[in-house]
C-alpha cells in the first residue's frame, strides 16, 4: 500500500500538510482534499465521467461549473469572500493560479492556519449553498453565506481553543452557572435558532427576576436567514420593546 500510494500515478505535488493543519472542522478539512484531489462531482467532472448533465453553474448560470468557478469566480461566491472578511484573500495576486488546486496550496503555503481555517470554512459554505441550489432550489444571498461561514468558524475555533488549553477538562467555562440578577433587576435571556432548509430564523427570549422567577418570555419567527450575531441582537431589541 505504501508503494502504491507513494508511486508517480497517485500521488499529487502540493502543500497536503497546509490543508490538514488548518484550523477549521474535519469535514471541512475533507472538502479541501476532496477539491484539490479532483473528487468534487463538479458538471465539467461529471461530463469527463460521461454523465449526461448541462454545463452551466446552477447558481449564476452564467459559466460553466468547474473548481475554479464554483469558489473564486462565480459572482456569488465572489461577494461571499467578501462578506466573510476575506477578500484580501482572493484578489491577492500570489494566489490567481490557472486552477483552483494550485490556488489552494498556495493560500495554505502563504497564509497562516487561522487564515486558511477560515478560508477553507467559507469555502465549506460556498459548496454547501451549491448543493442547496442544485437539489432544494433553495439559494442564500452571499452575505448570508459570508456572515455564516464568518461566524461559524469564530464559534468553532472559540470552542476548539478552549478545549485545546485545557487538557483536563476542568475550566472555568464549565463552572458558569446561570446568576439572578440584582435586587430589582430584571434579567433577559435571549437564544436564536435555525432550522435546516426553512429558510426561517427562530428567536426566544425569558425574562427572570432578582429571585430567579419567571416573568415573561416570548418566541417569535422570522421567513429570513440571519447570522447568529444579529438574530440575537434583533432578539435583544424585541426584549426591549416588550419591556418599553
Amino acid at each position: 500500500m505504501r508503494y502504491i500510494i507513494g508511486s508517480d500515478k497517485y500521488h499529487v505535488v502540493g502543500n497536503w500538510n497546509g490543508i490538514w493543519k488548518a484550523q477549521v472542522p474535519h469535514k471541512a478539512r475533507h472538502l479541501l482534499w476532496r477539491l484539490c484531489r479532483g473528487c468534487l462531482p463538479t458538471r465539467s467532472r461529471l461530463l469527463e465521467r460521461r454523465v449526461e448533465c448541462t454545463l452551466n453553474c446552477p447558481v449564476c448560470d452564467e459559466e460553466i461549473e468547474d473548481e475554479l468557478h464554483i469558489f473564486f469566480r462565480c459572482a456569488v461566491a465572489r461577494d461571499s469572500w467578501s462578506a466573510a472578511g476575506l477578500s484580501s484573500v482572493l484578489h491577492n495576486v500570489k494566489y490567481q493560479q490557472t486552477n483552483a488546486m494550485d490556488r489552494i496550496f498556495a493560500v495554505c503555503s502563504n497564509e497562516s492556519s487561522d487564515t486558511v481555517g477560515r478560508v477553507t470554512m467559507s469555502l465549506w459554505c460556498i459548496w454547501h449553498n451549491h448543493n442547496d441550489k442544485l437539489w432544494n432550489d433553495n439559494v442564500q444571498l452571499p452575505r448570508q453565506i459570508g456572515r455564516h461561514a464568518f461566524d461559524a468558524w469564530n464559534d468553532w475555533y472559540s470552542v476548539h481553543k478552549l478545549q485545546s488549553n485545557n487538557v483536563s477538562g476542568t475550566t472555568e467555562a464549565y463552572l458558569v452557572r446561570w446568576e439572578k440578577p440584582a435586587l430589582d433587576r430584571v434579567k433577559c435571556n435571549v437564544d436564536v435558532a435555525f432550522v435546516s432548509g426553512s429558510g426561517r430564523t427562530s428567536v426566544g427570549l425569558c425574562f427572570r427576576d432578582n429571585s430567579g422567577h419567571f416573568m415573561a418570555g416570548m418566541t417569535q419567527w422570522q421567513q429570513t436567514v440571519i447570522s447568529f450575531v444579529e438574530g440575537e441582537a434583533w432578539t435583544l431589541l424585541l426584549a426591549m420593546d416588550r419591556r418599553s
